[in-house]
């Protein structure tokens, strides 16, 4: 009994060791996924994040210029209940990119209302309420902000013209991650079946414009319009001909496969038109 306890002693320190040599891998915490990255100097908690250019390991500031880069959130990992550290990750930033997390805010674009969207400001790594010219949420608020109560400062921003725009109150707030595409934006595109939209991403292999998709349709319509037209043409006058002349029958049959291989060869060209428009 007392060297099963020894080995069972041995194993759990064995296990611990292993899993503290682990790399950090993507945990669940507060209902979201948190990792640990590296960073090239410390960032606050709350700060809003997006990856370096150079890999997938390393995170900075994000920018309003790069909003749609958005990444997730700093958060202290005091509050996580588990976190796993490494010792040789480069100022070690725990970062959520889904869940429920405070994030930095600010009143740039008016006062937050508690199921508002959000988005990047002015301010590097600061969110703000996100309005209809915003091409990018990072998620929604939790709990409004006014500018009252509990802040973490103030500041000020200048216009285009380098003129002050009026100061800018600073908080933090908990906010719902779920980066996407901002539902308030205000749409100018012409609006493209969802069908049509997912057969011109299977052909081109990325998004396509509602321009070509509709061109494209266009291309294929007239194509498959001409090659039908030209057999039928084809086919009746043969039967005609056949019916008036059955000695002939031979040559009319020679004929009409001629007919058959120019539907066939204008269906080809029209539809490596409609690929070539999707794919260039």
């Amino acid at each position: 009994m007392k060297q099963l306890k020894i080995v069972l002693s041995l194993a759990i320190v064995i296990g611990a060791m292993m899993v503290a040599s682990v790399p950090v891998a993507a945990q669940e915490f507060g209902g979201g996924s948190v990792q640990a990255y590296a960073a090239d100097s410390r960032l606050d908690n709350g700060s809003i994040v997006e990856l370096t250019g150079e890999n997938s390991n390393r995170v900075k500031i994000a920018t309003q210029a790069e909003q749609q880069n958005m990444f997730g959130v700093v958060v202290d990992r005091n509050q996580l209940t588990i976190a796993i550290s490494n010792d040789g990750i480069q100022n070690e930033t725990f970062v959520a990119v889904s869940g429920t997390y405070r994030v930095l805010v600010s009143t740039q674009n008016g006062n937050i209302e508690q199921g508002d969207y959000i988005t990047l400001s002015s301010i590097n790594g600061v969110a703000m309420k996100a309005g209809s010219d915003e091409v990018t949420v990072f998620g929604r608020a939790n709990e409004p902000f006014n500018g009252t109560g509990i802040t973490l400062g103030t500041t000020s921003l200048q216009d285009v013209d380098g003129n002050n725009t009026g100061p800018v109150v600073l908080g933090s707030i908990p906010v719902t991650i779920d980066i996407r595409s901002n539902p308030n934006r205000e749409s100018t595109e012409v609006n493209v079946p969802e069908v049509l939209r997912r057969v011109g991403v299977a052909i081109a292999e990325k998004e396509v414009s509602p321009v070509r998709i509709y061109l494209s349709i266009g291309v294929a319509t007239v194509s498959i319009v001409a090659a039908i037209a030209i057999l039928y043409a084809g086919v009746r006058n043969g039967v005609i001909s056949i019916g008036r002349n059955p000695m002939s029958k031979k040559t009319i049959f020679r004929s009409l496969i001629e007919v058959i291989l120019t539907s066939i060869l204008i269906l080809i060209i029209g539809l490596f038109a409609v690929y070539l428009l999707l794919r260039l």
